[in-house]
């Protein structure tokens, strides 16, 4: 039989001088975590210094100019980025998420290495929000164009020796490149992540030369989709939760297209992609800069992700017929198409600030 386990009054005593002190750092730490989550928003929601404060000023290199997808998950998003990325100088790209995470966790950064004014080192001598952020950008921008490069080599081997480039023949998307040519200049790129969404403000500070694209689709067929996700993988939704998702997605793109305005925000309607797949990414493309290619067509004859809805559609339709919550969702849907984007909205604009900031609160960047 074991003995008693018995404990030394001083072992505990000498235990207690150890950790008394490691306490005690613990939490300051927190203390000090929660005083610059307190003061996330109030710090961004303020005026930002200007950099004629500092005696120097930053050189950059042109802005990078990517364009991310927002709005409603089911939406088209997976065929709009490939049908763009067909384009000789549009990136395709898979959902990264990554980069979203890097627009918080920069202003994250910034408000430490702010927040004690003089004795703290990007305040020490007055650095703005805006050029750190926009420099977190350029790297992001570098790191997207390096794994491009990567996937292409790994595809295609010795890519910028092979002037037209062509998938085998056994690729099951076989219209679905990556280059169509080595010379294509490929300079932008096109993330469709529905977790842009919410993080459209952050992304608008980093890359102060992005465009964003809210592609709106009815919400019963989005409700529809999302009751068949987990046919391609996803979670399975029951109605009113994916209501609920349109309309959360939906409201904060609709925040984005009032506070950044037409000049940065196009919204593209999902039923055009395929009653007039040439207006519709007409209108993208002009509204991006870029010259008309035929070759964003070439993928338009295969379904991405498609959860397979068409029988769903009529049953939802006549399912939300009377559901309070669906209406709400036709109100916003109106609502959408019905602004103009001549004049950006400053309230808008400081909801979509702080929205995106009460969205990084409490997650912590380290430890």
């Amino acid at each position: 039989m074991n003995a008693p386990i018995s404990i030394d009054i001083r072992g505990v005593q000498l235990l207690e001088r150890i950790l008394g002190p490691v306490r005690s750092q613990m939490r300051r730490m927190t203390a000090l975590t929660s005083r610059a989550l307190s003061g996330y928003a109030r710090a961004f929601s303020t005026p930002a210094r200007k950099s004629g404060q500092m005696r120097s000023q930053p050189g950059f290199a042109p802005a990078p100019r990517p364009i991310f997808i927002i709005g409603a998950p089911r939406s088209g998003t997976s065929i709009t980025t490939w049908a763009l990325g067909q384009h000789p100088n549009i990136q395709p790209m898979p959902e990264t998420a990554w980069i979203a995470v890097m627009a918080i966790a920069a202003q994250q950064a910034y408000i430490i290495g702010s927040e004690r004014g003089r004795y703290s080192h990007l305040s020490n001598v007055g650095l703005p929000p805006e050029p750190f952020l926009r420099r977190i950008g350029e790297a992001v921008d570098k790191v997207v164009n390096d794994v491009f490069d990567e996937r292409c080599t790994r595809l295609h081997g010795n890519w910028r020796a092979l002037g037209n480039i062509r998938n085998e023949p056994d690729h099951p998307n076989p219209e679905m490149m990556l280059r169509r040519h080595s010379r294509d200049p490929k300079t932008r790129w096109v993330d469709g992540t529905p977790l842009n969404t919410e993080f459209a403000w952050g992304l608008a500070t980093m890359f102060p030369e992005c465009r964003f694209l809210h592609l709106v689709r009815q919400p019963h067929e989005v409700v529809a989709s999302l009751r068949n996700f987990d046919a391609v993988g996803g979670v399975r939704h029951d109605i009113n939760d994916a209501i609920q998702n349109w309309i959360d997605h939906t409201r904060q793109a609709f925040l984005a297209q009032r506070a950044l305005g037409a000049e940065r925000v196009h919204v593209a309607r999902f039923n055009e992609l395929s009653a007039d797949p040439r207006a519709f990414f007409g209108g993208i493309l002009a509204f991006l800069g870029e010259d008309w290619s035929e070759d964003c067509l070439a993928p338009l004859g295969r379904k991405i992700n498609s959860s397979n809805v068409e029988d769903e559609r009529e049953k939802v339709r006549e399912a939300v017929r009377n559901n309070d919550l669906y209406r709400k969702a036709e109100d916003l849907y109106r609502q959408v198409f019905e602004w103009t984007g001549e004049e950006t909205d400053e309230a808008a604009l400081d909801e979509l600030r702080t929205s995106t900031l009460r969205n990084a609160t409490g997650r912590r960047l380290i430890g």
